[in-house]
């Protein structure tokens, strides 16, 4: 007699929650229902069945109690059976495509469950972690990706669990390898990770707010490298390397990514940080400029103009911080778009223009505002900065920060077409910016003739 050790791999993104899994085969008559061939959840979240057997091949399906819910192919069609030949080692991982009575919304079976309850150590909880495929991942078996880790697990897609939402990753997946198919960028596997629902802020927040909780992310981080991370790269064809591993989040989650990519660069060299909650804690920006760089790291900051008051402004200071503490401006990018919302509907537009340029892309969108709202040009001869501004861009203000010299620089601009002299600083670091009202919505610092 050999013993038998199955565990489900992966299951359909549509499994419903409270499905049970057989196993019918030549060992037990082909019932669909037997109880003593029914796997069962281990402590560590995962689905097992053990079980002796003289036979030399097995034949197999999983179903869910019924022949007319057994598992289907990547179309929810009817597959051949699982055959296994019995050997001295038989530890069996299977992923389950598709039920045939719940055929998947898209071929190839993009979105699936990678893990049903995995158990964080670190925390003491459980979560389930899903998985979106590259469209080729089935196409060739030997080609290895980059991987993604994006927070908010249950607003990526389009399921019932998406209460604020869906970011449609599946579609922009398809349409970002469609796109990649002639420039030859990677298509990444994204693993999304379910949030901790209650344990959210203090999950994804590294500080402590004394309103808001917080103060686990530290502990959540570790389970993503050491436990998620070594789980995906085993189970799955990745790029394991810290240049094809990013981090990625909006709100709370954005934050999180923040703090990822900076205190796990070895880990991590890639984060897309979606309006951040950077109002969380008053000693971000102090920390921030703790965090120098001890690895090249790509961070992408975007954000929208109608989330608050403070958002636009306040994730320019952060680009400006990381400036200063020593982060490459060529491998940094912000977006800010004037009719962006804090909403799971602009994150989704936004999420492909990230993806691309965080993968090797040009930037979806301008640096910072667009270039049809301000424009630069030189006059070398007359040492004057020229700077042409949209008409509806009112009460603009330049802001030039002389790093050199510690010395600041105000001029407004209350024409379209703008002259500011330069020659007081034209042999410093510097930073420019626009000020509207009072809401900052440009930043960029570089030497006058990159300007």
């Amino acid at each position: 007699m050999q013993l038998i050790k199955f565990q489900i791999h992966s299951l359909p993104i549509n499994t419903p929650k409270d499905a049970v899994f057989y196993l019918a085969g030549n060992f037990n008559q082909w019932a669909p229902k037997d109880p003593n061939f029914c796997f069962e959840m281990q402590d560590s979240g995962v689905y097992e069945l053990n079980f002796e057997t003289d036979l030399t091949q097995l034949e197999c399906k999983l179903t869910r109690g019924e022949w007319s819910t057994a598992e289907g192919d990547n179309y929810g069609r009817t597959i051949s059976n699982r055959i296994f030949h019995v050997v001295q080692e038989n530890s069996l991982y299977v992923q389950v495509n598709s039920w045939v009575d719940m055929p998947p919304k898209h071929p190839a079976g993009i979105v699936r469950l990678l893990h049903p309850n995995m158990w964080m150590p670190q925390l003491e909880r459980n979560r389930r972690i899903w998985v979106c495929f590259p469209p080729d991942y089935w196409m060739n078996t030997k080609k290895r990706y980059p991987v993604v880790y994006m927070q908010d697990g249950q607003n990526l897609f389009n399921n019932p669990d998406a209460v604020f939402g869906s970011w449609d990753i599946d579609k922009a997946m398809h349409q970002l390898f469609l796109k990649n198919t002639g420039n030859h960028l990677p298509s990444p596997i994204l693993i999304g990770i379910e949030n901790g629902g209650v344990h959210r802020i203090d999950e994804y927040a590294p500080w402590v707010n004394p309103e808001h909780g917080g103060g686990e992310a530290a502990a959540y981080l570790d389970f993503i490298c050491t436990t998620l991370k070594p789980f995906v790269d085993q189970q799955l064809r990745t790029q394991p390397e810290q240049a094809q591993t990013g981090i990625m989040g909006s709100s709370m989650g954005g934050l999180f990514s923040l703090y990822a990519i900076l205190e796990k660069p070895a880990v991590f060299g890639m984060a897309g940080v979606f309006s951040p909650a950077l109002w969380f804690s008053e000693n971000l920006f102090d920390w921030v400029k703790t965090r120098k760089p001890s690895h090249p790291v790509k961070i992408l900051l975007m954000a929208g103009q109608q989330e608050s008051e403070e958002m636009v402004s306040q994730l320019l200071d952060l680009y400006e911080v990381l400036l200063e503490a020593g982060y490459d401006e060529d491998l940094m990018h912000y977006d800010l778009h004037s009719d962006g919302t804090h909403s799971e509907h602009f994150w989704a537009r936004e999420f492909e223009h990230a993806l691309a340029w965080l993968l090797g892309g040009m930037p979806g969108h301008s640096h910072g505002i667009s270039d049809e709202m301000i424009q630069f040009g030189l006059d070398a001869g007359k040492k004057e900065l020229l700077i042409k501004i949209a008409p509806r861009l009112q009460h603009a203000q330049l802001e030039v920060r002389d790093y050199c010299h510690n010395r600041q620089f105000k001029h407004d601009l209350g024409q379209i077409d703008n002259r500011v002299p330069y020659a007081d600083w034209e042999e410093c670091i510097f930073s420019i910016r626009m000020v509207l009202g009072t809401d900052l919505v440009f930043s960029r610092r570089v030497p006058l003739n990159q300007v």
